[in-house]
């Protein structure tokens, strides 16, 4: 799976200060002028037809505390390569969730989930756990996995340069982030929307999401049964994977309370 610079949070974290303080804030943003409107609604049916175009979707994303210009920590990242045309998708994550490094591959496949943990050694890297009805397990997938959601659920707000100021339902928002957040998405929330921009780099999109603002836009009465101290900042980025390689189906399945992983191709 493709990499991405993680400095490129703050690129993204810039990008989007500037096109928020440009288009007023939190579910208020507004173009100065219809000429406007339509460039940017233009501007980002473009980057709609881009990602629609990809085969397989190769894809970086990070949750921030915050935002890293205010001193937002990184919770932990997920890289992944997704197929539009089967829904299949390979996920890494990498989390120091309470000091602890952790790396595990999951596999979506026909509706089933597999992981693949870093701790089992390189024997077993084409072995996988079907993990599908244990959530504790499955809490960091997103519960989509299409990562296009940012710009095809997005709608254009206004534009800085080639950058897409955007606004996106907080429905979609969550949806897009690990599951174990929010299971379901807090009836609160219905109606709000969190800013975020788009820019495009020739084949790469970088993407950054003010989940901080989101929360903002919600009463506190309301907001105080909400956990919102893990979901502060989404930065990611996106294009289309260069080795032409499908997402495959797992090769050698196993329940490792059985089998070691070490003997799992044996089992």
């Amino acid at each position: 799976m493709g990499r991405h610079n993680a400095a490129l949070a703050a690129a993204v974290s810039a990008a989007l200060a500037l096109g928020l303080t440009a288009c007023g804030g939190s579910g208020s943003a507004a173009p100065a002028d219809a000429e406007k409107a339509v460039s940017a609604t233009d501007q980002l049916a473009g980057l709609v037809t881009q990602v629609e175009d990809m085969g397989i979707v190769e894809w970086s994303g990070q949750l921030l505390t915050k935002s890293p210009d205010h001193g937002g920590k990184q919770i932990f990242e997920l890289s992944g390569r997704y197929s539009g045309s089967t829904g299949y998708s390979e996920v890494t994550m990498d989390s120091r969730i309470g000091g602890v490094d952790q790396m595990v591959d999951y596999l979506v496949v026909a509706g089933r989930t597999y992981f693949n943990s870093e701790a089992w050694g390189p024997t077993a890297a084409d072995c996988w756990a079907d993990i599908t009805d244990d959530p504790a397990r499955t809490w960091a997938l997103p519960t989509n996995l299409d990562p296009t959601w940012p710009v095809t659920d997005a709608k254009a707000v206004g534009l800085e340069g080639e950058a897409v100021q955007v606004t996106i339902p907080a429905q979609v928002v969550l949806m897009g982030m690990p599951r174990g957040l929010f299971p379901t998405v807090p009836a609160e929330l219905k109606g709000v929307v969190a800013d975020g921009v788009v820019i495009p780099h020739g084949p790469l999109l970088e993407v950054g999401v003010d989940v901080v603002g989101m929360w903002a836009d919600v009463p506190p009465a309301e907001l105080a049964d909400i956990d919102t101290k893990r979901a502060g900042w989404w930065t990611m980025t996106m294009e289309e994977s260069q080795n032409g390689t499908s997402v495959q189906p797992p090769k050698h399945v196993f329940d490792p309370a059985v089998t070691p992983p070490s003997q799992c191709m044996k089992a």
